[in-house]
């Protein structure tokens, strides 16, 4: 992250992740979603089985085996770590939608979005979870995620609107990283 100042002197901050990290996260989304799809109680990854599918779901991206070996780590530790973690097992287990596309009108305009995961706990309440699969190297977790929570309010609140709206609740929000097993309830 780096910050430069705009036309107008302010500083503005630039996000740049990389492209490895883009598309482990897209593979990541995808076993989230295979995992909620798939009946039954999911608490360990059969690793052979993980690796070989997520190197077809790169050979269909385009990626060769050799440019995924970075890839694929990252995405496996990620899914090992959510399913290792209490609470990402109860994101991915009950009742829920996994990537479900919405639309609706917000400030006069149709907005689509797609919501990582949809949880209904065991008191009805609907949570909205936005995946993370960034990283964090060193001290500090607590500054870092509550720079993430900053970040993506706007997204999660555009969210929580085209939600509410759809199952007609108020829902909570929160982000998941399972790089790091935190989860982090975000106030729209």
């Amino acid at each position: 992250r780096t910050e430069q100042p705009d036309d107008e002197g302010t500083q503005v901050e630039f996000y740049w992740v990389g492209t490895d990290a883009r598309i482990a996260g897209t593979l990541v989304h995808r076993w989230m979603q295979q995992i909620v799809d798939t009946p039954g109680e999911t608490t360990e990854l059969d690793e052979e089985s993980a690796r070989l599918t997520s190197l077809r779901w790169l050979r269909e991206m385009g990626i060769v085996e050799d440019a995924a070996q970075n890839i694929l780590a990252r995405t496996l530790s990620a899914v090992k770590q959510m399913l290792a973690d209490e609470r990402g097992r109860w994101l991915l287990q009950g009742e829920g939608h996994a990537e479900l596309a919405l639309s609706g009108v917000i400030d006069g305009q149709v907005e689509s979005v797609v919501i990582d995961r949809v949880r209904v706990d065991d008191d009805g309440a609907h949570w909205i979870v936005d995946y993370k699969t960034s990283t964090h190297e060193g001290g500090r977790l607590d500054e870092f995620l509550q720079a993430e929570t900053e970040r993506y309010r706007p997204q999660l609140a555009k969210y929580a609107e085209i939600y509410g709206n759809y199952a007609n609740v108020e829902p909570r929000c929160a982000l998941y990283f399972p790089l790091l097993r935190q989860f982090v309830q975000v106030e729209p």
